[in-house]
């Protein structure tokens, strides 16, 4: 075994710890909204497809792994529409950004310039809707997501250490009856080029179990 092969993936370990302690996540909640979200088999939550720009490896892959975690996590009160992402586009990252807008003027509704994303994100969900239900996702053929989390994973700017990649994951939680945003969020993660798909998933859970509980819970 070559000395390299042991001293990068220890390398990465090291610099994730160091620069773990140097992350920062940003989270705010709707103060009109009751938390926990109540969510249920009956009454899931939708992940919409998210997209990971500046994470390398395959997004497919990536995106599965997370979709797969969330499952183990929350079980059937979650429902990922990660395999259907070529019907979203590149739709969570605009929604997203828009998002952080609202969300850094202390604004938790999606209205002004981000209104027209949530028209686009009603006429999606539509589509994405109907398609779970073709394939017997959804069993209730009247069921409406009343929650949607969307999140988008952007390679953060500054300094890049070698072999390892920082991004910033943001977005939140929409209620798609009143297009409010329920609570968003902004975390910056380290990665090591040889562990997202073991990292992702473990991040992504965390981001979500943020967005649906409680300050008291987390």
């Amino acid at each position: 075994m070559k000395l390299t092969s042991i001293i990068l993936p220890l390398f990465a370990a090291l610099m994730i710890n160091t620069l773990s302690g140097c992350s920062t996540s940003l989270v705010k909640r709707n103060v009109d909204q009751d938390f926990p979200l109540h969510i249920t088999s009956q009454t899931p939550a939708f992940i919409f497809p998210i997209s990971f720009h500046g994470v390398p490896g395959n997004p497919t892959e990536i995106g599965l792994a997370v979709t797969s975690a969330a499952v183990s996590e929350h079980g059937k009160s979650v429902i990922s529409g990660q395999q259907l992402y070529k019907l979203a586009d590149n739709l969570s990252w605009t929604l997203g950004e828009n998002m952080r807008q609202q969300a850094d003027n202390n604004s938790m509704t999606m209205t002004g310039g981000a209104e027209k994303y949530t028209q686009e994100l009603e006429e999606k969900m539509k589509i994405l809707t109907g398609k779970l239900k073709d394939l017997g996702v959804i069993k209730n053929k009247n069921y409406t997501f009343k929650y949607v989390i969307v999140l988008h994973i952007d390679q953060a700017s500054g300094i890049q250490v070698p072999f390892m990649k920082s991004v910033t994951a943001f977005g939140g939680i929409l209620d798609m009856e009143t297009y409010n945003i329920v609570s968003y969020i902004e975390k910056d993660i380290t990665l090591a080029d040889d562990a997202i798909l073991a990292q992702m998933p473990v991040e992504m859970n965390k981001i979500i179990v943020k967005l649906l509980s409680s300050p008291a819970e987390v």
